[in-house]
């Protein structure tokens, strides 16, 4: 690989060589508008020498004519008649790079037509190539105009649905190469939207809000002739309000055949007002409230009043609600009739359109429940080109209360509590009781309990329902309880028929709030099935204790954001305390690793602003980290220097400490902020590190090694540039434990080992690092790891240290030599029977020897007596 880009690079050199200097400017002629700003750009390439290069500016009017405009290198350059414009800067030239520029001139004149040459002086070391070029530059009179018709109105109001037309004037000099083009916009406020364009080239095209109405039709440019040009919109829309704009372009065509504006002009036509339909939609209902006796047919006329009746056709739906309010959570739907006439309803519920603005609802056998207040929905459909239809205006009638006579069940509900909170966790009891029961013959009672959280006045109540019980006594939890019920943490239970009891056993902060019951009252209708006929509620009962949690909120910000290493990082936390007395914070920063394997703690600082290093030991970078409080509640964290190795995810962890009665201080709350993250460019090698060994399995005694290898992959640059940290540990089911190291200058350190055989490290290769255990013992058994830290040489010569990258680990197994184990201890057993043998012989021997020794003496004598008192 390093062969081929040596050889591309040498082909490339050759190319480059042979090509020689090349100068460029744009393919001419340019054709400019008189007054207008003009930009020439210029540009060299394939140049030896300085990076840097130079430029002059030439023009030439006609023959002899040569005058010098201005330089990059030359302030004297510039001849007298320019002097004057280009001291005054209104002929300038500007860089753009080390190799480019451009020729800039405001508000260009006639007098400035001719033929610049852009020649930059040479630095290379032989002549080749071109060293200027030049360009045409046509300056033109400016004959551009756009007008709108005196006659016509500047303002006008149309009313929705209708037509309306604008027209405008736009004319040019015949100049050749120069093309006229015609936009029509409309602008509602700063915004401005296009409508209709005519191109240079002649084609129309519709802009993207109004492309779908252009080709139904119902937008059109008409060209009238002497210029006049016609912008027609038929069935306007609310959304075509606004101020009508004219905008004429000069356009010419360059050398590949692409389109440039070089003069643009604009003129506002008038303002179109749209009136719509749905302020004078009107839709009513009878003229009263409605009583009637059950099993009777109630007969309602739902009636629409608007302009453009006649266009517009009507859908109409009614529905019943137990409120005034059309709540669509109470709404019950009765029957629907599109604006075709076409009828989705039933056999008791119908509707039909008397007229062309009325349609009448006709309800049969209404019972107690189908009292309530009635509504009729009317939408009014306008027609759009394409037979398609939009929604034009939408209404709901007020409500016609209807009323059913019935006797009805009538009853009083008390909420009490028995049992009350005086700390979170406390149980909580409520008990909803049924009193004052008169016409409840057949009726069933079930209720249901609700929540209502403290709001201010100002803000809407919203109640939350903790359970229900349906009219078969079911019961049906809240969407927000429902877990809480099913663990049996909130019970509901029915003492009797008239006695409803709610119990919370572990009541919660979030619980404060009030809480009321509602027992409905069910009857059973004709089909057997129960229909609720009343809902009574109690009053809201207060549940409520003192007690407050501190609580921490911790937003990290970066204030200076890291492209490359040696960039410098700065965050700042913002800690905002709540429920807090006079709290102090102490801030420590973590890095969590991209890998999210690892999270190291950085800097701290105490709540008495003490700094901390905390697993920030590297010795050469231990000032380069800096933890500042600039308020009270503000802390910035500062790295300079920055290592490919700081990437990851940095946040700040904070501790508010609050004051005791002794004067010390407690933890309160923490707060962890968001995270923060460093990343680099990923542009220099990738590294993959391995484990090999001929062997993973001996006996003690023996000597193992493992080789870790270090692959580099995309690598450019010479092996030089890189240099590596090597760190070697063993693994065991309690811990982990270093063994040896080598830095990236080659240094061997030895890591405090427990009970490990000897090891040693070496390099045997650029990339290779053997790892020798030696006289291993049964303690080496574990899983062998290798970690490598590259470090990577810049182009200015210092060193970047890259992230830890980590084998996969090996397990090495010392196995258990059985004569070995058991060499000692026979040794050992048979030393210490020899040496008790011994010792029992020696004393036996002197026992022998020495106390039995005048005893024998003594018979001996006896025995002479006997014999001599025998013989005498």
């Amino acid at each position: 690989m390093k062969r081929f880009f040596d050889s591309f690079f040498v082909l490339s050199t050759i190319f480059a060589v042979c090509l020689g200097r090349i100068v460029k400017v744009p393919a001419g002629p340019l054709i400019r508008v008189e007054g207008r700003d003009v930009v020439i750009p210029c540009n060299v390439s394939h140049f030896d020498g300085p990076p840097e290069q130079d430029f002059d500016w030439e023009l030439t009017q006609g023959p002899g004519s040569k005058v010098q405009v201005v330089s990059t290198l030359d302030f004297s350059f510039t001849d007298k008649f320019y002097k004057d414009r280009v001291n005054s800067g209104e002929i300038a030239v500007e860089r753009t790079s080390a190799s480019s520029v451009v020729l800039r001139i405001k508000h260009v004149r006639l007098t400035d037509s001719g033929k610049y040459k852009c020649l930059t002086p040479s630095t290379d070391a032989s002549i080749s190539g071109n060293y200027d070029a030049e360009v045409e530059l046509r300056v033109i009179s400016d004959s551009l105009k756009v007008t709108a018709p005196k006659s016509r109105s500047k303002t006008g109001s149309i009313t929705e649905g209708s037509l309306f037309d604008l027209r405008c004037t736009a004319s040019q000099d015949s100049v050749e190469g120069t093309h006229l083009s015609l936009t029509w916009e409309v602008r509602r406020g700063a915004a401005s939207e296009k409508i209709l364009s005519l191109n240079p080239d002649g084609g129309v095209m519709a802009g993207s809000g109004y492309r779908q109405r252009y080709q139904a039709g119902g937008v059109r440019l008409e060209l009238q002739g002497s210029g006049v040009y016609r912008l027609v919109v038929s069935h306007a829309l609310p959304t075509d309000e606004g101020t009508y704009v004219c905008v004429a372009g000069q356009w010419v065509k360059d050398k590949s055949g692409a389109w440039e504006s070089i003069l643009e002009k604009s003129t506002d036509v008038g303002e179109v007002k749209v009136t719509p339909i749905a302020p004078s939609f009107m839709v009513s209902v009878g003229e009263g409230n409605v009583t009637l006796n059950a099993d009777s047919t109630l007969e309602l006329t739902c009636t629409v009043a608007t302009a453009n009746s006649d266009v517009i056709r009507m859908e109409v739906t009614w529905y019943v609600s137990p409120t005034p309010s059309a709540d669509q959570g109470n709404l019950r739907f009765l029957v629907h009739m599109d604006r075709d006439s076409v009828v989705n309803g039933s056999d008791a519920v119908t509707v039909s359109r008397v007229s062309a603005d009325a349609t009448r609802l006709v309800y049969r056998d209404v019972e107690k429940t189908d009292a309530g207040y009635y509504f009729c929905k009317v939408v009014g459909w306008m027609p759009q080109p394409g037979e398609t239809w939009y929604k034009a205006a939408e209404k709901t009638s007020t409500p016609v209360c209807v009323t059913v006579t019935l006797l009805e069940p009538t009853f009083s509900v008390l909420l009490s509590a028995p049992t009350t909170p005086h700390f979170s966790d406390d149980p909580t009891e409520l008990e909803c009781k049924v009193t004052d029961v008169k016409n409840a013959n057949g009726t069933r009672m079930t209720v249901s309990w609700h929540y209502r959280k403290p709001s201010p006045a100002d803000l809407p109540v919203n109640d939350d329902l903790i359970a229900t019980m349906d009219q078969n006594w079911d019961l049906q939890a809240g969407e927000k309880y429902k877990e809480r019920v099913r663990k049996g943490h909130i019970v509901l239970t029915k003492l009797d028929p008239a006695v409803f009891k709610l119990q919370i056993l572990h009541t919660r902060d979030t619980d404060r709030g009030e809480y009321f019951c509602t027992v409905s009252a069910w009857t059973q209708a004709k089909d057997h099935s129960w229909v609720k006929t009343k809902d009574v509620s109690s009053r809201n009962l207060p549940v409520s204790w003192e007690q407050e949690d501190p609580s921490l909120i911790v937003v990290a910000t970066p204030l200076k954001a890291v492209f490359a290493g040696g960039d410098i990082f700065e965050m700042a936390c913002k800690v905002t305390g709540k429920k807090l007395k006079n709290p102090k914070y102490s801030v420590l920063i973590n890095v969590e690793e991209p890998s999210g394997r690892k999270i190291r703690n950085i800097l701290s600082m105490s709540q008495d602003s003490v700094t901390h290093l905390e697993e920030w030991n590297e010795k050469d970078r231990l000032d380069s980290v800096v933890l500042e409080k600039s308020s009270e509640d503000t802390f910035r964290f500062r790295m300079y220097g920055t290592q490919i190795s700081d990437a990851g995810y940095y946040y700040c962890e904070v501790t508010a400490w609050t004051p005791d009665a002794g004067n010390t201080w407690r933890e309160a709350t923490k707060g962890i902020s968001n995270k923060v993250k460093i990343d680099f460019e990923n542009t220099g090698p990738a590294f993959n590190v391995s484990l090999r060994s001929d062997r993973l399995r001996v006996y003690p005694g023996e000597t193992v090694k493992i080789e870790c290898v270090i692959t580099v992959h995309m690598a450019s640059a010479d092996t030089d540039d890189i240099s590596y940290d090597v760190k070697w540990s063993v693994s065991t089911e309690n811990e982990s434990v270093s063994l040896v190291s080598m830095d990236r200058w080659g240094v061997v350190a030895l890591a405090p080992h427990n009970g490990s055989s000897d090891c040693s490290l070496e390099r045997i290769k650029p990339n290779t690092y053997r790892l020798s255990i030696h006289n291993t013992r049964d303690v080496d058994h574990g899983n062998y790891q290798c970690s490598v830290t590259p470090w990577l040489k810049t182009s200015d010569g210092s060193w970047q240290k890259s992230l830890e990258i980590q084998s996969e680990p090996v397990l090495l197994k010392v196995d258990f030599a059985m004569l070995e184990s058991l060499k000692y201890p026979l040794l050992f057993g048979a030393a210490a029977g020899l040496g008790v043998g011994l010792l029992a012989m020696l004393i036996g021997y002197i026992g022998a020897r020495f106390c039995c020794k005048n005893t024998l003496q003594g018979d001996m004598k006896g025995n002479r007596r006997l014999v001599s008192m025998e013989m005498d």
